[in-house]
C-alpha cells in the first residue's frame, strides 16, 4: 500500500503480468509457486515463509534451472529456543526502534469488541484485507 510506504501497488491477481521480479516474497503457500515462477527475473529468488494455503507445489524445475532462480523457505516455529532468542534479541535492536520513530507501522483492517468475535473471524478469513484484525476488551 502507498500509505505504508509501498512505490507501487499491484493487485495480487494476475501480478506475474507485472514482472519480471527480482524477489517474490510467498505468503500464501504451494498454489502461487507456479506462478511465482513464471513471475521471477532471471537470477531471482522465490522465498517462502507462508503457507496457509497449502504447502504442496508443484515446480517446473527446468523453468526454474533456466532462471537460474532460488527457491528458499524459512520458518521461526521448529527452531530451537537459542535461535529464538537470538531472532528476539535482533528484533529489539533493529526493528522495535523503527517503530518507535515512527518510520515503520502496523496497519489495521478492522477493530471489534470482544463480544463480536464471531464477526471478526468472519473479516478475517474473508480475505481481501490488509492489516491485522483487533479485538478490543471495551
Amino acid at each position: 500500500m502507498r500509505g505504508l510506504g509501498a512505490d507501487e501497488v499491484i493487485d495480487p491477481e494476475g501480478f506475474a503480468d507485472h514482472g519480471p521480479f527480482d524477489v517474490v516474497l510467498e505468503l500464501v503457500g504451494g498454489p502461487n509457486v507456479p506462478e511465482n515462477l513464471r513471475a521471477l527475473r532471471t537470477g531471482g529468488r522465490i522465498v517462502v515463509i507462508g503457507i496457509g494455503a497449502g504447502a504442496q507445489a508443484e515446480v517446473n524445475l527446468g523453468a526454474l534451472m533456466g532462471k537460474r532462480a532460488t527457491l528458499r523457505a524459512s520458518t521461526l516455529r521448529p527452531r530451537p529456543l537459542e535461535e529464538k532468542a537470538l531472532t528476539a534479541r535482533a528484533m529489539e535492536r533493529h526493528v522495535l526502534p523503527l517503530f518507535d520513530r515512527g518510520a515503520l507501522c502496523v496497519p489495521v483492517a478492522a477493530t471489534f469488541p470482544l463480544d463480536a468475535v464471531g464477526e471478526a473471524y468472519e473479516r478475517f478469513t474473508a480475505g481481501g484485507k490488509v492489516g491485522k484484525i483487533v479485538l478490543t476488551l471495551r
